[in-house]
């Protein structure tokens, strides 16, 4: 099958890593790993990941060193950002290394988490049986687990029962994330129910279906000779050189090893960013303990307000670990993850970190006349959004007005007064809030493009649960409208939407003209209709997250590509007509 385009081999029984599954479309990689393990001893991974979350204070380090070292430090000192532990335990008589991983529980860290919470993993939510349920955030971690790790398991463990037991709705919470596989009560201070934790973690370990995962022999040797190194970062070069030493000469394996390590957390590369051209290959803890560094500073918390320096570069860091021709590294890194931002026209770098600005909302936030509003409503608002919000909008930042959760953008395009958006988050309520004054005829434009950037990132997110609504006009006061059921009544041709409470009929083609244009509506409905049909013939699409095949129009299916559904994409060169699809 020469010509063979689209290759899905998720979900089965192999042993071959999901990262190496994961992308259909790269058929060469699937069958090159194939080939390898085909041609060549192999070795099984035997590693997988143990991820232990939970609000801050809740003991989640005391715990790590209980069942990994069987002691406690009644002085432990709060985790910084992120703590990597390796545990060696035996599960179905093999020997298996887990990877812990212990993330502070302070705010300012959960919009890294992100980066790290990972699928093909198990999870330790630690709560503090002292405190209430809402206080230990279970629902926030629990969604926050399902958008990043899937259905990886779940085990909650509820700490400090010496001085009072857990008390939380079991059933209910098991019946909502089915993924919770147990509940634990354990004690730190007297040992209780750490033996029957750690057995938890084994059983739950051992049915984790990448563990065994297998490897080409002189891959294996290059990954421990990798993890065996005493340094922080090599060349790509010098990779390369390690991968000859043990017979891996061609480029493309060299490059599918990189990958696959980087895709486990065992090193990081960047080769393809154009920000991270510079290919170095990089120890995981020592970029994450130099950003966490970085963000916990007091002063640039409270007197510099965000705004981190070169001057500030050399004070918080490590000269010997954090040369200063490696600071620069750092700060392309949290560009990458849109955790901070250059400010244009400064004589030496200087960057704005969105995470350490301060709370409260600046005056001049108020918007003239008449606005054009627009809500996200999440099941849960992951920490981070609107900071990598900030990040992705900056260049359009308006007289320089930004604060933790919210900021003031101008769109410029054209002549006259620019059109002003104020965009905030209420964590409390879960919800963001757009409202664009100025020009009516361009409010729909600057819209669009904020929905655009929204839309990117919650693409990141695995199962985010965000819907879109908008005010009722000159009735500020009623609940908003659900934008999608609008969109769908349009579908169906209905022509006014009725509230009763208010007595009210609105021309629904009047209102939704105010969002967006009738011409996008009707190529938005085009592709909610593919994606139906899609769901429909599951023979026929090949259905992954919000990925999907377009229709084929003819008998040629090497010709189908795959595109992610949603809110201004465009089908590769496709016409839409009507609600058909024609080949151009």
């Amino acid at each position: 099958m020469k010509k063979l385009k689209y290759l899905n081999l998720c979900d089965n029984c192999l042993p071959i890593s999901p990262e190496i599954l994961g992308n259909p479309e790269d058929v060469d990689v699937i069958l090159n790993y194939y080939h390898q393990l085909d041609s060549s001893s192999v070795r099984p991974l035997n590693e997988a990941k143990l991820l232990v979350v939970g609000q801050g204070s809740v003991g989640k380090t005391s715990l790590v060193n209980q069942f990994v070292d069987n002691r406690v430090d009644k002085n432990e000192s709060q985790t910084d950002g992120l703590n990597r532990r390796n545990w060696s335990v035996n599960v179905n008589s093999k020997d298996v290394r887990l990877n812990v991983w212990d993330f502070g529980g302070q705010e300012i860290y959960h919009a890294t988490h992100q980066f790290f919470l990972t699928k093909r993993s198990l999870y330790l939510l630690v709560c503090n049986c002292r405190t209430s349920e809402e206080e230990n955030r279970l629902e926030y971690w629990l969604k926050l687990i399902q958008s990043f790790g899937g259905e990886s398991p779940v085990i909650i463990v509820g700490n400090k029962k010496d001085e009072q037991p857990l008390d939380i709705n079991r059933k209910a919470l098991c019946t909502k994330y089915p993924n919770i596989c147990d509940i634990r009560e354990t004690s730190c201070q007297s040992g209780d129910g750490i033996e029957e934790l750690r057995a938890a973690i084994l059983r739950e370990v051992a049915q984790l279906h990448d563990v065994y995962n297998l490897l080409p022999l002189s891959w294996f040797e290059v990954k421990e000779q990798l993890e065996a190194m005493d340094r922080d970062f090599i060349s790509y070069p010098e990779y390369i050189g390690i991968c000859y030493q043990h017979q891996i000469q061609e480029e493309q394996n060299q490059e599918q090893l990189i990958e696959l390590l980087h895709n486990l957390g065992l090193v990081l590369n960047f080769r393809e960013h154009p920000l991270l051209k510079d290919t170095n290959v990089l120890n995981p803890g020592w970029v994450t303990a130099g950003i966490y560094q970085l963000l916990s500073d007091e002063t640039l918390k409270t007197e510099t307000k965000g705004i981190l320096t070169d001057a500030d570069l050399s004070r918080i860091l490590d000269a010997e670990r954090y040369p200063a021709d490696r600071h620069h590294y750092l700060t392309d890194l949290m560009q990458e993850f849109q955790l901070c931002f250059e400010l244009p026209d400064c004589p030496s770098p200087k960057f704005l970190i969105p995470g350490l600005l301060p709370k409260d909302e600046p005056k001049q936030t108020d918007l003239e006349g008449n606005t054009l509003e627009f809500q996200y409503h999440y099941g849960i608002l992951p920490e981070g959004v609107m900071s990598r919000f900030i990040v992705l909008s900056h260049e359009d930042i308006h007289n320089e007005v930004y604060w933790r959760s919210g900021v003031m953008l101008a769109d410029r395009e054209g002549e006259g007064t620019p059109n002003i958006a104020r965009i905030k988050a209420d964590s409390e309520d879960n919800k963001i809030f757009i409202a664009i004054s100025g020009r009516e005829q361009t409010r729909r434009s600057m819209l669009s493009q904020i929905r655009k950037t929204f839309t990117r990132i919650h693409r990141s997110f695995a199962n985010l649960n965000v819907t879109e609504w908008v005010p009722v006009p000159d009735h500020p006061e009623h609940p908003p409208l659900d934008y999608q059921e609008l969109l769908g009544l349009e579908a169906m041709n209905e022509e006014t939407v009725t509230i009763g409470k208010l007595r009210l009929r609105l021309n629904l083609r009047k209102l939704l003209d105010g969002y967006e244009s009738m011409e996008a509506r009707r190529q938005q409905q085009a592709k909610d209709f593919a994606m139906e049909e899609a769901v429909m013939q599951p023979n026929v699409f090949n259905i992954e997250r919000a990925d999907f095949q377009m229709p084929q129009h003819n008998t040629d299916a090497r010709s189908s590509t795959t595109h992610q559904h949603g809110e201004g994409d465009n089908f590769a060169g496709d016409q839409v007509q009507g609600d058909k699809f024609a080949e151009p």
